[in-house]
């Protein structure tokens, strides 16, 4: 086949792959009506087609049976790897063959995926199908996105956006220190939802879809909650989804991107059991070119959602920096939980003898009024300071005074950086905001 000559006013790449399809594919089937259609870049993806059922009946008796690769000359033939090296995705030019096995009837139809910018991510995908089989084909490919996005749960936290496929979550609820009342409140929210919840929005025809946001300062433990929920949620058979919002490539302007959150509903939409989604950094998702679609999405208006139910766990640390219209608006958030500083002698304690553990000695305790209002991150990082100086000194025993140092290092850190930040946001930029 011929390569198109670009036709004056049409660049796009779709633009480019339509004309190719009317000028070298449909001259070659001149006994059918083709239509050139959209379709979604699912049903080239090799891991999808690898999962197809044989058997999977589509209407008017076909099934799919294979695909062959042709010659396009505007599509390289490029296949994707996931970070563990397995195919997730091709670009090229397929015929797809489907076949009807009582009668051998057969029918093809062409499409030609391709991606259209540097990073690969974002695709076209074109299809000619022949208008008396675009029902047959609205199936399959309804198939291939069941198929894509059908996940079961297991053992592991699915990860969306992320370098890796899933993660084992390690927290036990039990280990997670909070105030008595709040960490009830949040395992029941929870478990409410999912036990009872999701038929109480059904019956009044709501999308069983709960919107909960763990707001607090740097340190204060909500990775850490968050995980636990996450291993509690496994433990009942839910699936577990994490949307990452680490960069794909260094031109990425951001790895918070709605597509992961929409991609990770898509999941929890096909899934056939209740879904947790956890959503780190919520504030990181809210800038402005996509402000308005995360806005939908939480609204409900935008966003599919499965009849099992689904939960977005969403987290912050500085809720000032999150759109009023999210914060205020009922149903965007159904509710925010505030995750504190450290505010009980009893919480500090059990943390600290937590991050001691064979360590801990009754003459710590001493140290716990001191620690009382920081977040547990801080209390944390004095234990494992200790612990480290332990390991160096070659002792078998942790004494209280070198607990108390490791305290009062960490300490004088926090404050010589507040004072470093404070100082050149008062002192050493002048008004103008210049430093020439």
């Amino acid at each position: 086949m011929n390569c198109v000559e670009p036709t004056p006013g049409k660049t796009l790449k779709s633009d480019l792959i339509a004309e190719w399809i009317k000028t070298e594919w449909m001259p070659l089937h001149p006994e059918q009506n083709l239509i050139t259609a959209w379709v979604t870049s699912h049903t080239t993806d090799a891991r999808v087609l690898s999962k197809l059922d044989p058997a999977f009946e589509l209407p008017e008796g076909f099934r799919f049976l294979t695909y062959d690769e042709i010659d396009c000359p505007l599509v390289s033939r490029i296949d994707r790897l996931d970070y563990d090296g397995n195919i997730n995705g091709q670009n090229g030019a397929f015929v797809f063959h489907f076949v009807v096995e009582e009668t051998m009837k057969t029918v093809d139809v062409l499409v030609v995926n391709t991606h259209y910018s540097e990073d690969g991510d974002y695709q076209t995908a074109l299809a000619s199908v022949p208008d008396s089989f675009l029902v047959v084909w609205a199936a399959f490919t309804a198939e291939c996105d069941r198929v894509a996005y059908a996940r079961e749960p297991n053992d592991q936290v699915i990860i969306i956006g992320g370098r890796a496929d899933s993660f084992v979550p390690k927290v036990e609820w039990d280990e997670v220190i909070l105030p008595a009342k709040l960490k009830t409140d949040i395992l029941e929210d929870v478990q409410s939802f999912f036990t009872k919840g999701i038929e109480v929005y059904k019956r009044l025809n709501l999308k069983p879809f709960r919107k909960l946001l763990l707001a607090g300062v740097p340190g204060t433990g909500k990775t850490m909650l968050c995980s636990a929920l996450a291993k509690w949620a496994l433990g009942q058979g839910y699936m577990v989804i994490y949307i990452s919002s680490a960069q794909k490539a260094q031109n990425d302007q951001y790895g918070s991107t709605f597509g992961k959150i929409q991609y990770a509903l898509s999941v929890a939409a096909y899934s056939k059991y209740p879904t947790l989604i956890l959503l780190e950094e919520l504030d990181a998702y809210l800038h402005e070119d996509e402000k308005a679609l995360i806005l939908n999405v939480l609204d409900g208006s935008e966003s599919t959602i499965g009849e099992k139910g689904t939960l977005l766990i969403s987290t912050t640390n500085y809720p000032e920096a999150i759109d009023e219209r999210v914060l205020k608006r009922p149903g965007r958030l159904d509710r925010i939980f505030i995750i504190p500083e450290t505010r009980a002698q009893v919480d500090v304690e059990q943390m600290l003898h937590n991050y001691l553990g064979a360590m801990w000695r009754d003459e710590h305790k001493a140290l716990v009024p001191q620690l009382i209002g920081y977040p547990g991150a801080f209390i944390r990082e004095v234990a494992i300071y200790a612990l480290t100086q332990l390991a160096y000194d070659d002792l078998t025993e942790l004494p209280l005074a070198m607990l108390q140092d490791s305290f009062r290092g960490l300490k004088d850190q926090i404050e010589a950086r507040d004072k470093f930040l404070t100082q050149r946001e008062v002192g050493f930029v002048p008004a103008n905001g210049s430093l020439n």
